[in-house]
């Protein structure tokens, strides 16, 4: 369902960086969604912020199985089941403005990002954790763009999902996290916390500050890992998402194919190494650095518009490196310069 997992904090996309001299610090890391989950809260007591994170974890367990697009006995299963025979079935008022959401944010990306490609996911076997080619032969994605499934098939008579499109195949792997994080951050302010960090695999939202100052989190280079190209200060109340094609691929006879998907031409995106994009709200930062992955160079602007991103640092196949003017004031590039 979610992207892969990056072992190290070490080699995380964004990881947070710095120290504090805070004393009221609770820190803790739990394993969900395939990657590791940090949280960081300050300024609270320990026994208040660990019942919170406790809260969260719980949560995030929940919402992992029910979640997930592949594996059976989890709600999204049994809706993608239903949507396969042609059947109709109800579903939680919170699963139904989810989805109502990623409907809206996937007609603001052109449906370059569409949770309804899982069938297309399939066929280049990124629906699993082995993958490794070969690539599907053209006739099956000849098919499949035929049929053209999507989430704008997916409708609702009051709590009753149904798809006027049997091939549609729910898969919220480019957009959960995001909304992990804002259900997190939710719990967090219901918990009366003002300061703290969610880091889901890299991708993260922060509220209030740390030690007086603002959080700081390093960019690392899509193509060495190990190299902080930058560094993002972000404060009040913010998220950072990052897509790459660094997260999941497989080389088949020479030519890499990542699982960024062009739901237009049936084939991976090529153009762009990573898109990093910050927003208050982490579900439209997931879903939108998703859609910039796949708009290109050429339509990444117009889709950034349409969705209401304004802060977005990306790096094409070549390397260079693209920030806009809402996101300069808050990245600070070491070394190289960017457009």
């Amino acid at each position: 369902m979610f992207r892969l997992p990056l072992l190290l904090l070490l080699t995380f996309w964004l990881t947070a960086c710095g120290t504090s001299s805070v004393q009221d610090v609770v820190r803790q890391t739990f394993y969900v969604f395939g990657t590791a989950v940090h949280i960081e809260i300050v300024n609270t007591p320990k026994d208040k912020a660990m019942a919170a994170i406790h809260a969260i974890e719980v949560d995030f367990n929940h919402f992992n199985r029910e979640w997930h697009a592949w594996e059976k006995g989890g709600l999204l299963s049994k809706v993608n089941d239903a949507i396969a025979n042609n059947q109709s079935i109800v579903v939680p008022e919170s699963v139904k403005a989810f989805i109502v959401k990623s409907q809206h944010l996937s007609k603001e990306s052109d449906y370059l990002f569409d949770p309804g490609i899982g069938n297309l996911l399939k066929l280049w076997g990124f629906e699993s954790e082995d993958w490794h080619g070969p690539p599907p032969p053209q006739d099956k994605i000849n098919a499949w763009l035929k049929s053209r499934p999507s989430i704008a098939n997916i409708h609702f008579d009051g709590d009753k999902l149904s798809s006027t499109n049997t091939n549609v195949k729910l898969d919220f792997g480019g957009n959960a996290k995001g909304l992990a994080l804002d259900r997190a951050i939710n719990t967090l302010k219901s918990a009366g916390i003002e300061n703290a960090i969610v880091n889901i695999g890299g991708d993260m939202r922060i509220i209030g500050t740390k030690d007086g100052q603002a959080w700081r989190i390093g960019v690392q280079d899509p193509k060495n890992p190990k190299t902080v190209m930058g560094m993002v200060k972000l404060s009040g109340d913010e998220s950072i998402v990052t897509s790459g094609t660094y997260e999941r691929y497989f080389t088949w006879k020479g030519k890499t194919y990542a699982h960024i998907l062009d739901p237009t031409t049936g084939y991976p995106e090529e153009h762009f190494l990573s898109v990093t994009v910050i927003n208050k709200d982490a579900t439209t930062a997931d879903t939108a650095s998703t859609a910039l992955m796949v708009a290109g160079p050429k339509r990444w602007e117009k889709i950034a518009k349409q969705m209401g991103i304004t802060k977005a640092y990306l790096v094409d196949d070549k390397g260079n490196k693209i920030i806009t003017d809402a996101m300069k004031p808050y990245l600070t590039l070491m070394g190289n310069k960017a457009k």
